[in-house]
């Protein structure tokens, strides 16, 4: 009769942990307080039944929290914690995105502001955002982009007859 009181302790706490799981997901305070329940069921069988009285309430939350884990597996409550969406995009999204900003690679324009080593500079109509390779480059200065990387483009100052000005 003693170990009614926890046996129905840990019941307590796996129902709270199921209420967690299916009815108020992402709070975890029905969870947390479920397993607080669980633990403090055990430790209270322990000491008021006995070491045999603890084993027994201890194999009972694992038999009955193992229980119920599995049937909330079978029964897919844990698919809702994973993201299953896929986020991979298709090769041509990627291909496409490629060749869309390398049209520029190797084009000359006019710097819009000053590049200190960011600014806006105009390529075939278009205002991107460009880096210098480290060199001031003043506003309304030709450049030319010379290379780019996943988020910028880099340019070089560049003379009226498309030769590049040696670096200072």
């Amino acid at each position: 009769m003693e170990l009614l009181f926890p046996i129905g302790l840990v019941f307590v706490g796996v129902l709270l942990i199921v209420v967690e799981v299916y009815l108020i997901p992402g709070f975890n305070v029905a969870g947390i307080t479920g397993a607080a329940v669980i633990l403090f069921a055990v430790g209270l069988a322990f000491s008021d039944a006995g070491a045999f009285g603890g084993v027994i309430t201890l194999l009972a939350a694992i038999v009955l929290s193992v229980g119920t884990f599995t049937w909330m597996w079978r029964s897919g409550a844990w698919d809702r914690f994973v993201l299953e969406t896929n986020l991979k995009r298709d090769d041509d999204d990627v291909a496409r995105e490629s060749e869309n900003r390398s049209k520029y690679l190797g084009r000359s324009g006019i710097a819009l502001t000053p590049l200190r080593p960011t600014g806006v500079a105009e390529i075939d109509g278009d205002r991107i955002e460009v880096v210098t390779e480290g060199d001031f480059i003043a506003s309304g200065s030709r450049i030319k982009v010379v290379a780019m990387d996943r988020r910028r483009y880099f340019v070089r100052l560049s003379s009226e007859d498309g030769k590049p000005v040696p670096a200072a």
